[in-house]
């Protein structure tokens, strides 16, 4: 028995007509039409070439020495902060816009050992900053740290006993130095009255 064939063309066409999508047609937008505008760059302000205020952080743990350092950098328009022993003087000198002019750090301070805080400020001093160690013994190394002598670590190393006089000359030598010019006044000058002298018990 014969069956009618489906018309081929028919099935063609209706297998395609179902996937087919229509063609975009364009049509004009109506919106605003796109404008050039004009960007004008700002000149850079330029950076000013002040060296600002003569900054020194002190980082000594026995008070004693801690007071007469603070009295040797007691100096007009001096900027000076003095750290208690749980304070981080690695993360103060790294504070922008500079480190300090002068980071003036005990062995001992922040229960640190093998001189720990003195390698970390060591990117510091590459960036100008001075640092004055006061330790007990500046030309032995630490045990498992042979390059981390105190001597090769600081700029300046000293041992107690100390009064403010040793520190207001090495504060005020490292000042001319580095500003090629006379410190300015104690604040005990200013105020007229007579400059401490301790003595040299620790």
């Amino acid at each position: 028995m014969n069956r009618p064939q489906p018309n081929r063309d028919n099935r063609a066409r209706s297998r395609y007509s179902k996937s087919a999508k229509p063609k975009p047609q364009y049509r004009p937008s109506t919106g605003t039409p796109f404008r050039i505008v004009e960007k004008v760059i700002e000149p850079t302000p330029e950076v000013s070439q002040e060296p600002g205020a003569f900054r020194i952080v002190i980082a000594i743990h026995r008070p004693r020495f801690r007071s007469r350092a603070e009295r040797g950098a007691a100096r007009a328009d001096w900027e000076v902060t003095a750290l208690l022993n749980k304070q981080d003087p690695v993360g103060l000198c790294m504070k922008a816009p500079r480190p300090p002019d002068i980071l003036v750090l005990s062995g001992d301070f922040g229960r640190q050992k093998n001189y720990a805080i003195f390698r970390a400020v060591q990117a510091m001093r590459a960036k100008g900053m001075r640092l004055i160690g006061v330790v007990d013994d500046c030309e032995t190394a630490p045990e498992g740290f042979p390059d981390s002598a105190p001597a090769q670590l600081c700029d300046v190393c000293i041992t107690p006993p100390l009064k403010s006089s040793d520190f207001r000359d090495i504060l005020a030598q490292i000042y001319r130095e580095i500003r090629d010019e006379e410190p300015p006044p104690l604040l005990a000058q200013l105020s007229r009255e007579p400059l401490e002298e301790e003595d040299d018990e620790d």
